[in-house]
């Protein structure tokens, strides 16, 4: 941890001890120990005087803190019983940054970000009573490509708090593949976002491993009261992290993915790598030989099928077949 979240923590127990009515005038070494006891660090006396002569300043550096010494109670008091560090108001750069948070969730679009998050935003700027003119939305700064709400994002809160309260969860799942609806019970871990649509990953008791679910195919999600199973966190980072796209193939393992790319290609993949694993080699001509440390997904292999002849799998040589043998059937 920071020393200033360290310092942030102990002006937290300053305000505690001295907003508590039950036991006023705090000494030193009240404000020591207890700083010792919530934070597992002893500070040293001028360390607390620095803290003290800190929270007296004006912000952003500090609060306004009316702390004074109470000579005749040998302790600190807040010569303003009614402050607290926790009532502290908005100033005006923090009301045009809360605006800014505002305007930049509008442009991404909702189908990202929960819609609670900008109401909550608005409620505090509304009891300080700021108004949001016409003129604050009227030019349009940032555009991203935001399609409109999917099937089944109506779900979106309902397993965002299954995945941070380890929840397990009772659906439907409809394959597409299959063209059937089957009962499946899940351990939501993590909501995933891949090229503009939203997947549950977790646990799936039927297929006894991480799966991933697309929110358009589950139906009747309905939360569960039973005992939670939980995955290593190093097998969701391989799931997740070495992995492009949603849908790695069964028992394939993270391996080394090389191709042959085009100059066209090349400028693309050089300007987005689609992978932190992806090392470029350009040759004179401006094509280039591409590697990648990934676990094969589905998605991977459309992905290279878009480029058509600007991309050759150079191995593993089974990726090669398999576009081939797609190619010939499109």
């Amino acid at each position: 941890m920071g020393v200033k979240n360290y310092a942030q923590q102990r002006y937290k127990v300053i305000d505690n001890l001295l907003t508590n009515s039950m036991r006023r005038y705090p000494t030193m070494e009240d404000i020591i120990e207890k700083c010792e006891e919530r934070i597992d660090r002893r500070p040293s006396f001028e360390t607390i005087q620095k803290d003290i002569a800190t929270m007296k300043l004006p912000p952003p550096d500090g609060f306004y803190a009316p702390i004074k010494f109470n000579a005749s109670q040998r302790g600190y008091e807040y010569t303003d019983p009614d402050f607290s560090i926790d009532k502290i108001g908005l100033n005006d750069h923090d009301i045009e940054s809360l605006k800014e948070a505002i305007d930049l969730i509008k442009s991404i679009g909702g189908a990202r970000v929960s819609t609670k998050f900008s109401h909550a935003v608005e409620k505090i700027l509304s009891s300080y009573k700021e108004r949001f003119p016409k003129s604050d939305y009227s030019r349009t700064i940032v555009q991203t490509d935001t399609p409109p709400t999917s099937r089944g994002f109506e779900h979106f809160d309902l397993f965002f708090k299954a995945c941070k309260d380890r929840i397990p969860v009772s659906m439907v799942h409809y394959s597409y593949n299959n063209r059937r609806f089957k009962p499946l019970t899940i351990h939501p871990m993590i909501l995933k976002e891949f090229d503009n649509k939203w997947y549950v990953v977790g646990y799936s008791e039927f297929h006894d491993s991480l799966r991933t679910f697309g929110v358009d195919r589950i139906y009747a999600p309905q939360p569960i009261f039973k005992e939670f199973i939980k995955a290593q966190s190093s097998e969701i980072d391989t799931y997740l992290n070495d992995t492009y796209g949603v849908y790695p193939l069964d028992n394939e393992k993270k391996q080394i993915i090389k191709i042959a790319a085009s100059a066209l290609a090349t400028n693309y993949l050089e300007a987005y790598p689609i992978h932190e694993s992806q090392h470029l080699e350009k040759h004179q001509r401006g094509n280039s030989t591409i590697t990648f440390g990934l676990v094969p997904s589905m998605e991977l292999i459309s992905y290279f099928m878009s480029y058509g002849n600007e991309i050759r799998v150079i191995k593993p040589s089974w990726i090669a077949s398999l576009i081939q043998e797609k190619t010939q059937v499109i």
